[in-house]
């Protein structure tokens, strides 16, 4: 009896062994199959049916009334429920998960390995809860409601379950990878096409910008200094052809520097402007006025060189000299009457004039004469500014000069109610005061003339202008000086060409000029500025030895 007792023990011992041999089997199948789930019977499998599989394929592991994937929501960090199964179950595993959060089942479940097993709301049946995570996150949650009680399950099949649940989670992140390039590598291409047209219509719209433009273009590959390329104008300009010109020097056809001596190359200037004269295979010689800038094309520095004749410009600076020589000339002759007529009646004794009649045909007499001293300063400044012209200082008393201006700006004084004071070193000078300094006396008398004018226009109504001199160490300063303040906009440029502000009819001439004239004659002009002190001009001029 005891013999057929042991028989029939170790045949339910074999029969047990050989079912867990074969639940153990059949797991290590589903783990081996979900490796490559994503490409079984799926031309694109998606997140939804890769979630399904692994409810379907736990199921046989371990039979489940119901089971449902949790994934942790990235925004709320909240436990949503993403797959069934069957389908129809997951509202009923809604109610158990939320019983199980409530008494921290779930948040213990959270810190353990393998499956954690819990009584069902009805206190019969065991639930199972599974984390999904990797080393390097928390994916979700495995939940299933179990048919069968938890000690039914052989200990093999707890395991294999656990490293399916491992598989799983690999297989999710495997699948959201390759989703992730996918879509980065369709990014990527839609990036690469977009960039693609719009380098072919950057090359596009800079061809035709190069081929419309009426400036010349070449570019220069700075090793070797031999031309690269050019557009359509700068051939014409040059009457060569495309091919004539690339692979020529640079030096040969549109440089005047010498070799060793490239303004970018070899002095390290960051550009360079400069006038040329292109000499043509037909004998013509062209005017061009060029500018160059380095620039990096594929890794070596290249030289582009843009330029454009100004051939027309130049006849059109001839023609306006020409029309200022003849202009001078045209207002000369008039002048001699207005100069002559007033000396030849304040010569005549047959008929005596009175004061007044002589103080005005003198005045008239000393306009005409600035009048011609103006038109010939207009050649003067011409010539101070091409460098030609020869200053010829003499010695004069510089007070008289001032007086002179102020006198022709009298009525101007007189309407804005204001007071010039003359001092010499600080002090109010006296009647017939003089100074000598080394200037040419009608230079001075228009350098003071445009200063002393802008000042007056500058001063607030009934304040003070002050012009001082001071001798210091070989040389005189004259200081003008007004409350006025020279505008913010303009302090930086206030002595070029053209430059003006808030002045109706003014051609901002007047302190270049001035500049020009105290240049010429071997000295400075600068200026102090604020709105506490006004404004103070300072005139540096040579001083007698």
């Amino acid at each position: 009896m005891e013999d057929k007792m042991l028989i029939n023990f170790q045949r339910q011992q074999i029969r047990r062994l050989q079912e867990e041999k074969k639940a153990m089997l059949e797991s290590l199948d589903l783990a081996r199959e979900l490796g490559v789930l994503t490409t079984l019977n799926q031309e694109k499998p998606s997140r939804a049916n890769l979630l399904h599989e692994i409810c379907a394929r736990a199921n046989r592991m371990i039979p489940f009334k119901s089971c449902a994937v949790y994934l942790v929501d990235e925004e709320t960090h909240d436990f949503v429920q993403a797959s069934s199964y069957p389908d129809s179950t997951g509202l009923g595993l809604e109610r158990e998960v939320d019983l199980l959060i409530k008494d921290q089942s779930l948040a213990y479940a959270l810190q353990t390995d393998g499956p954690v097993f819990f009584l069902d709301s009805t206190g019969k049946g065991h639930i199972v809860l599974h984390v999904l995570s990797t080393p390097f996150s928390l994916r979700g949650m495995f939940v299933g409601l179990m048919m069968q009680n938890k000690d039914e399950i052989p200990d093999t099949t707890i395991k294999f379950f656990s490293v399916f649940m491992l598989l799983s989670v690999n297989a999710l992140e495997n699948w959201e990878t390759h989703e992730f390039m996918l879509n980065h590598s369709s990014q990527l291409e839609r990036k690469v096409q977009k960039r693609t047209r719009e380098l072919a219509d950057a090359n596009e719209r800079l061809r035709v910008t190069l081929e419309g433009m009426q400036a010349g273009v070449v570019v220069i590959k700075a090793d070797g200094f031999v031309v690269v390329d050019a557009n359509p104008k700068a051939l014409e300009i040059l009457d060569m052809s495309k091919e004539e010109l690339l692979g020529c020097k640079c030096f040969d056809v549109i440089c005047s520097k010498q070799r060793g001596k490239c303004p970018i190359v070899d002095l390290g200037m960051s550009e360079n402007n400069e006038e040329f004269v292109v000499k043509r295979r037909d004998g013509k010689a062209i005017p061009i006025q060029k500018a160059v800038s380095p620039v990096m094309i594929d890794g070596e520095l290249h030289l582009v060189e843009n330029f454009i004749d100004i051939i027309e410009q130049k006849k059109l600076a001839d023609l306006k000299e020409d029309v200022g020589r003849m202009m001078r000339h045209d207002l000369k002759s008039p002048l001699n009457g207005v100069i002559g007529l007033p000396e030849m009646l304040l010569e005549n004794t047959d008929e005596p004039l009175s004061e007044s009649q002589r103080e005005i045909l003198e005045y008239i007499q000393v306009s005409g004469y600035k009048l011609l001293n103006m038109i010939n300063l207009s050649l003067d400044l011409y010539k101070m500014e091409i460098g030609t012209y020869e200053h010829r200082p003499a010695v004069a008393d510089i007070y008289p000069i001032f007086r002179s201006v102020i006198k022709d700006l009298s009525e101007l004084i007189k309407y804005k109610r204001i007071e010039v004071r003359e001092l010499f070193e600080g002090t109010e000078i006296e009647e017939g005061f003089s100074y000598n300094v080394h200037c040419d006396e009608f230079l001075i008398y228009s350098l003071m003339s445009n200063l002393l004018k802008n000042a007056v226009e500058a001063s607030p109504s009934g304040e003070q202008i002050i012009i001082e001199v001071n001798p210091d160490y070989g040389k005189v300063i004259i200081r003008i000086h007004n409350q006025g303040e020279v505008p913010e906009s303009i302090r930086e440029t206030f002595f070029e060409k053209y430059v003006t502000a808030n002045k109706s009819g003014g051609t901002g001439l007047g302190t270049y000029s001035a500049k020009l004239i105290a240049e010429t004659m071997g000295g400075r002009i600068y200026f102090e500025t604020s709105a506490e002190n006004g404004t103070a001009l300072f005139i540096e001029l040579p001083g007698i030895d």
